[in-house]
């Protein structure tokens, strides 16, 4: 990831140490066969929370991240024990707020923390 995003995002050894103890699921992201990125998420009574989705640096910019979130959301969609999907990232990350929004999620009105918290409309 860029220096100016490691503000945002946990490493991803914290995260996979986060997966082991919080009951969360880190997937790879790949692109020609090589691990480009990271998503994780988890469900929590019926609400499946995105908690992670990041890039190599050098795979910014190419669709890559979209394209790996559409199909975790495919995925989450298909589990019927997934009523409803969720992520939250800092008020300040406009970046995160301008990539979520354009693939359907609307942040929800109260805020957690200093962080948004939005819901994927489907």
């Amino acid at each position: 990831m860029k220096p100016e995003q490691r503000a945002y995002i946990p490493s991803i050894l914290y995260s996979l140490a986060q997966a082991r103890f919080e009951n969360l699921n880190p997937y790879g992201v790949m692109h020609k066969g090589s691990m480009v990125g990271f998503m994780m998420y988890g469900n929590f009574s019926g609400i499946c929370w995105i908690s992670r989705i990041i890039i190599d640096q050098s795979y910014q910019e190419k669709g890559i991240g979209r394209a790996a979130l559409m199909q975790l959301l495919e995925m989450l969609k298909n589990k019927s024990r997934c009523r409803e999907i969720r992520t939250s990232y800092t008020e300040d990350n406009h970046t995160a707020d301008a990539f979520f929004k354009a693939l359907g999620f609307e942040p929800l009105p109260d805020a957690m923390g200093g962080e948004v918290v939005a819901r994927y409309e489907y």
